[in-house]
């Protein structure tokens, strides 16, 4: 009896040992098996595997020759447009520093600038409106940035602007490079034209209506004070504002306190900023003489005084902008120039 429990012992430890081996071996092979079994049921993700493959090929062959396929994204064609060489304007080089002033001429008056970076000063002088005045705002060297100029014959001028401690080039005339300009731009294969059309669509006005109620202004009692210019013994003094419809009329005192007599050549209204000098670049809008009151008037005598009435559209525009008049004596030095500021104008009567 004792050896048959001994042999039925020995016999449970014998099959309980192998059966041990046999799971160490199968949870051994495990992850190769599962990975070649997920493997297998989806032959689409994989290359060099198929459904006809078979789990008798070599596991380590079938591993090593899996490749995982990358994921192809195809963008959606975009409306795009390219720009044709025929189409960049081209731009000028410039050095600038902080202790010289570089100086550019331009063919006719200077309408709008735009400077890029604080880091440049572009400032128009008020005696000469076609030059304009460009240096560094600090003595550092900063990075290119650039400065775009419109002329009132429709010039587009573009300048890429660089920081030199010792400008080779101080004074430049527009004008002169026009030549260089062309030749340059024809070899390039790029846009040559320097004009632009500045003018956009002019409002239907009727003159006789305008000339009509500028002359009903022209009989009202001045209102304003304090607003206005005294040069040259002449004065340029702000009557009133009056509105009506999109039009704005703007009465004016001219006293010419000389023995001269002062010949008008022409008056402009604008909308510019407040403090030119304060800012790295003018911007201003001109607002077109639409009629002016008495229509004839031309020559002011000497110890007389006079009252006109112009008629410009009416904008509104932002306070650190201001609406500047000028008077332009005609082959005389005598230019008369004021500035109506936002709180004057609010006072603007109707009609």
């Amino acid at each position: 009896m004792k050896r048959t429990l001994l042999f039925l012992f020995t016999a449970s430890l014998t099959i309980n040992a192998v059966y041990a081996q046999q799971h160490r071996r199968s949870y051994k092979h495990a992850p190769k098996l599962a990975f070649l079994n997920a493997k297998t049921t989806a032959p689409t993700t994989l290359t060099g595997l198929t459904a006809t493959n078979k789990l008798a090929t070599s596991p380590k062959a079938l591993i090593d020759s899996v490749k995982f396929k990358e994921p192809v994204v195809k963008l959606a064609p975009g409306y795009v447009l390219p720009i044709d060489k025929s189409a960049v304007k081209g731009s000028y080089s410039i050095g600038v520093s902080d202790h010289k002033t570089t100086h550019i001429i331009f063919p006719a008056k200077i309408r709008d600038i735009d400077a890029g970076s604080s880091d440049i000063i572009a400032l128009i002088p008020e005696s000469v409106n076609n030059i304009l005045r460009v240096k560094a705002a600090n003595p550092r060297p900063f990075g290119e940035t650039n400065i775009t100029v419109l002329t009132d014959d429709g010039g587009f001028y573009s300048f890429l602007i660089r920081y030199e401690s010792e400008p080779s080039v101080l004074n430049i005339n527009i004008a002169n490079n026009t030549r260089s300009d062309n030749a340059v731009s024809s070899a390039l294969g790029i846009n040559k034209a320097t004009a632009v059309s500045l003018v956009g669509p002019v409002a239907d006005v009727n003159k006789t209506e305008l000339l009509h109620t500028a002359a009903r202004v022209y009989d009202h009692k001045p209102f304003a004070r304090n607003v206005g210019v005294t040069k040259q013994r002449m004065s340029l003094l702000l009557g009133g504002l009056y509105v009506q419809g999109a039009t704005l009329y703007v009465q004016c005192k001219i006293d010419n306190d000389s023995e001269i007599d002062y010949t008008l050549d022409f008056a402009k209204f604008y909308i510019r900023d407040k403090d030119v000098l304060k800012r790295m670049a003018s911007q201003e809008m001109e607002l077109p003489v639409q009629a002016s009151y008495p229509e004839t008037l031309t020559k002011f005598r000497g110890r007389t005084d006079y009252t006109m009435v112009y008629a410009i559209p009416l904008k509104t525009f932002t306070e650190d902008k201001v609406v500047e008049m000028e008077l332009y004596e005609k082959e005389g030095g005598r230019h008369l120039r004021f500035q109506i500021d936002s709180d004057i104008m609010l006072k603007a009567r109707g009609l």
